[in-house]
């Protein structure tokens, strides 16, 4: 099992902010040590941290709990330098030293041997994994997360709701925005068309016009003008659609959204 030294300050593990990270990192694989944890009372601090960093056998890697409380700490900046100096020449460029931010902190309290190796938010998703790969000596298996072939963005515009929608690339023309026939009075939608991410004031439409779909379950807004990567169409409502479907007029491809 591969394990892990942290060092922290413990004016960051008050309310168990530290302990529960070693307790997540431990759930996925890690022996995981902490100085109360592991350090004997009775003994030199710096020979025992000496000893979990430098010897292979009792650490794989070091993670530095990076915060206000941490990086501008006196004790925690000494340890780091120290240690830092220690690890590498014993260790080697390749020892895994990994800094786990739980939030933002000011530039200029960052080491820069941290600067130069992995940073880890707590906010990402697949930090455990970041964390344990990087311990474990492999390339993480980082989620992939799905991306539309469309950008779709819900704008607020005084009373009204803008829901803009474009492609990510090629082009829809004639275009379409469609929404249930039983919310058309409540929704009240109109259309429009210009440059992406700027809400337009007024533009001119092409072949445009309203009506109701064969099966009579969808009030459509139509109109002739291109949507490309850079110009969008926007749709103006009172209030969110429970269903919206945009994209090629009477063709491919279309889309449904729900809010």
């Amino acid at each position: 099992m591969s394990s892990v030294w942290i060092t922290y300050a413990w004016d960051d593990n008050k309310d168990g902010d530290v302990d529960y990270t070693a307790q997540e990192l431990m759930r996925s694989g890690l022996d995981v040590k902490l100085d109360r944890w592991n350090l004997s009372a009775g003994k030199r601090l710096w020979e025992q941290i000496d000893a979990f960093i430098q010897d292979p056998s009792k650490s794989d890697a070091w993670l530095l709990y990076a915060t206000q409380a941490s990086l501008g700490s006196e004790k925690c900046k000494e340890e780091f330098a120290w240690a830092l100096d220690r690890a590498l020449e014993k260790r080697g460029d390749s020892f895994p030293i990994i800094a786990l931010f739980p939030r933002s902190v000011d530039d200029e309290l960052i080491p820069a041997g941290i600067k130069t190796r992995l940073f880890v938010s707590i906010t990402d998703p697949d930090l455990k994994e970041r964390i344990v790969a990087s311990v474990e000596g492999r390339q993480a298996s980082i989620t992939k997360p799905q991306i539309e072939p469309y950008a779709l963005t819900v704008h607020k515009d005084s009373e009204k709701f803008v829901i803009e929608v474009r492609p990510r690339a090629g082009t829809w023309s004639p275009f379409l925005a469609a929404i249930p026939i039983d919310e058309k009075e409540a929704v009240s939608p109109s259309i429009s068309h210009g440059p992406a991410k700027l809400i337009p004031r007024s533009s001119v439409l092409m072949s445009t016009g309203t009506g109701t779909s064969s099966d009579g379950k969808l009030w459509i807004a139509f109109a002739g003008n291109e949507a490309t990567p850079t110009q969008s169409y926007y749709i103006f409502c009172n209030k969110l659609p429970s269903i919206l479907i945009f994209g090629i007029n009477g063709g491919q491809p279309q889309y449904q959204v729900t809010f």
